[in-house]
């Protein structure tokens, strides 16, 4: 019993002893963990000292001084001019930075760079994740002034491009693209007081405020912008100072920065020549002069795609005023896309007072001198109504009493120098005037070499139409009442207008007969001269003036169109008929029961009196007859003196100067005759080859028609064969595979 006592103290003794050592084991380890913990303790607590001691560090005033001494001195020596900082301050804990006072020179010592003041506040964290939020960034106070003398020398800021430019010759090592590239977000800008000048030129900036909000929508606007610039006229050696004001600019983008609008407000857009205005000494032109403006215009544009190749949108609004001139645009809207260097417009509609037009399609291929493209534009047709006295002031003062509405479509294409006008109509609301035509504006850039050319196709005016016309016109009238007795007037010619020349020609077919006629206006000389020609013309009932049935002649004229020498001759003599002078040759014409022949007048007026000379040259005698009057519309009253001459003395008619006058201008009536016979045949053939071209078009239209309906036959028979093949191939190769699967079957059995 003792014995085993003694076992059991002896265990128990074993057992504490093991505890014991277990104990002290475990203790030391502890010890040992205390004392690492003790350690990174130690090691953390001197790392997050030596991290805020370094944050200090580099946030004292002190270091960021001595970095700013450091940058300045580095850049400097960069480009190797004097570059100046007040300060700068990095905030690590407020996660900002703020530059003060930098100023810049050019390599001429001028001043090239002032700003007040930059501050930005970036995310110091984002940087670690390789992304640079930026919150905000203000800009204040930037001043440039930028000089580049003349096109082959370098900008006065050429050197700071040049100084951080990479030097393409030394290869540069491959770098291994990291895993994640680095990222930049910004959600504000605020500049303020923006001012640059460039050579002659002056810009200006209020405020620039750009915001990201909910769903990344960019808003932003633009306030007090300004700008003068002088531009060159290259013919004349004339500066013309401009001048723009915009009050505001506001945009609004959505997040994928694919949609959104912006609109324009109070543009003021001023330009002055230091030259007398156009108008001056020349009161029936009109007041637009490009020297002379004065545009207050606004806009708005919506845009529904956005991309680097292409931006598509439409402008809702825009009005446009020349307060200098009165040329008011009052609504302008239409759609457009630009891709590739082109614009594509649709939709359009342009405003006026009275006026409305309107073309479904446009295009703008915009010019390159670089790529050596062309400007270039077209449109679809252009229709509309207007009243011609919306543009009287500007353009035409002569139509400011115009307010017959017109109805008028064109189709318009050109370049930058020359406009095409193709398929023109211009009607009355009443259908009473009707034109059509096809015309071209050469020589856009320079007005010495301006030529207008209009062919006018067809053009009618019915019954008490002409005079409704042209009283609309604010021009002194002549022979209105000869004008009514012409009746329903035809007229098919063409004009040209070119610098300070306007010439029209053409027939006109009327009641009273055919004149066909050529005259020119030249205001370099101020003398307005021509000539008509009609076979046959009821020129008593013209003026009203029974006892002269039908003549067939052909005349000179040169009337005096000088205001000037008009108001001399008016102060002598008086009166209302123009200054001139009428030379004709009357191949046939009937007087009372008498028909004459060959008859040669002079009719000479000086504004106050016209007096005329007829001579109708015999065998035996000369029939002559002096006549004058003072009113064309009372020409009843007209005075005749008749006279004869006889020569029966002198049968020699050899020598006769007027026999071969008469002679010549026989000729030229046969001639004449034989022309309009050629021009009638080529006409004919003309017509006849035109109908066998459109013959043999259709015949050629046809059988390309056959010929296709053959090839579809042809095709679709081909097709159904093919089909049946195929089918037919499709069940063999089934029915193979059946007698496969029962060959199979029967084997497997």
């Amino acid at each position: 019993m003792r014995g085993k006592l003694m076992d059991f103290e002896i265990n128990t003794l074993f057992l504490q002893t093991e505890n014991l050592l277990y104990i002290n084991y475990m203790a030391s380890i502890l010890k040992i963990i205390f004392r690492l913990v003790k350690i990174v303790a130690i090691v953390v607590v001197v790392f997050l000292l030596l991290i805020f001691g370094g944050v200090w560090l580099l946030n004292s005033s002190s270091f960021q001084d001595k970095f700013l001494s450091y940058a300045t001195e580095t850049l400097q020596e960069k480009l190797k001019t004097k570059v100046e900082i007040d300060s700068i301050r990095i905030g690590f804990f407020s996660d900002d930075v703020r530059l003060y006072k930098l100023r810049v020179e050019d390599l001429q010592h001028r001043p090239m760079l002032n700003l007040d003041f930059l501050g930005a506040e970036i995310d110091m964290w984002a940087l670690l994740k390789s992304e640079i939020q930026l919150e905000e960034v203000t800009v204040k106070g930037l001043h440039a002034q930028i000089f580049k003398e003349r096109p082959d020398t370098a900008a006065n800021y050429q050197f700071v491009i040049d100084a951080f430019k990479s030097d393409k010759k030394a290869p540069k090592p491959k770098k291994k693209k990291s895993g994640k590239q680095l990222t930049f977000d910004l959600d504000e800008v605020n500049i303020e007081d923006v001012d640059v000048i460039y050579n002659q030129s002056h810009f200006s900036l209020g405020h620039i405020n750009l915001h990201k909000g909910w769903g990344d929508k960019i808003t932003g606007e633009v306030r007090k912008a300004q700008g003068s610039w002088i531009h060159m006229k290259k013919r004349k050696p004339v500066k013309v100072d401009n001048r723009m004001m915009i009050d505001v600019i506001k945009l609004s983008l959505k997040g994928d920065g694919k949609e959104g609008e912006v609109a324009i407000d109070s543009v003021h857009w001023t330009t002055d020549n230091h030259l007398p205005h156009k108008r001056v000494g020349k009161p029936k032109r009109g007041w637009f002069d490009d020297g002379h403006l004065n545009v207050v215009a606004h806009a708005k544009l919506h845009f529904s795609h956005i991309s680097k190749d292409s931006v598509c949108g439409r402008l809702t609004e825009c009005d446009v005023n020349d307060k200098a001139s009165g040329l008011h645009i009052t609504d302008l809207h239409l759609a457009f896309k630009h891709i590739a260097g082109k614009i594509h417009i649709n939709d359009a509609t342009i405003c006026m007072a009275n006026t409305t037009l309107k073309f479904a399609k446009g295009e703008v291929q915009l010019g390159s001198k670089k790529k050596g493209i062309p400007f270039l534009f077209s449109t679809s047709d252009i229709t509309g109504t207007t009243l011609l006295k919306d543009i009287a002031h500007p353009f035409a003062p002569a139509l400011k009493n115009f307010s017959l509405p017109l109805w008028l479509t064109t189709k318009f294409y050109g370049n930058d120098s020359t406009l095409f006008f193709k398929d023109v109509a211009v009607k009355t609301t009443d259908n009473k005037f009707r034109a059509k035509a096809v015309g071209s504006v050469a020589g856009l850039k320079d007005k010495y070499k301006l030529h207008v050319h209009f062919d006018i196709l067809s053009c009618e005016v019915q019954g008490n139409s002409k005079a409704r016309i042209i009283n609309q016109f604010a021009v002194r009238k002549f022979m209105m009442k000869q004008l009514h007795a012409l009746g329903t007037i035809r007229y098919k010619g063409s004009f040209d207008v070119k610098y300070k020349r306007l010439e029209f020609r053409g027939n006109i077919l009327s009641a009273c007969g055919d004149i066909g006629f050529s005259f020119l206006i030249n205001n370099l000389n101020k003398y307005l001269t021509g000539n008509v020609k009609s076979d046959v013309f009821h020129l008593g009932k013209a003026m009203d003036y029974p006892d002269i049935g039908r003549i067939s002649c052909r005349a000179g004229f040169k009337i005096d169109i000088s205001k000037e020498r008009t108001a001399v001759m008016r102060r002598q003599r008086g009166g209302k008929l123009p200054i001139g002078q009428v030379d004709a040759l009357v191949y046939e014409a009937q007087y009372k029961k008498v028909s004459v022949t060959d008859i040669y007048a002079n009719i000479v007026s000086d504004g106050a009196v016209a007096e005329g000379k007829l001579k109708m040259k015999g065998k035996l005698a000369d029939i002559l007859c002096a006549f004058s009057f003072t009113d064309t519309d009372q020409m009843q009253k007209t005075k005749i003196k008749p006279g004869i001459r006889f020569h029966l003395f002198n049968n020699d008619n050899d020598n006769d100067p007027d026999k071969a006058d008469r002679e010549r201008h026989k000729a030229m009536r046969k001639a004449a005759k034989e022309k309009e016979r050629e021009a009638k045949k080529k006409q004919k053939e003309l017509e006849k080859q035109k109908e066998n071209a459109e013959k043999e078009k259709k015949a050629a239209a046809k059988a390309a028609e056959k010929e296709r309906k053959a090839a579809e036959k042809a095709a679709e028979k081909e097709r159904k064969a093919a089909e049946k093949a195929a089918r037919k191939q499709q069940k063999a190769a089934e029915k193979a595979a059946r007698k496969a699967a029962k060959e199979a079957a029967k084997n497997q059995d």
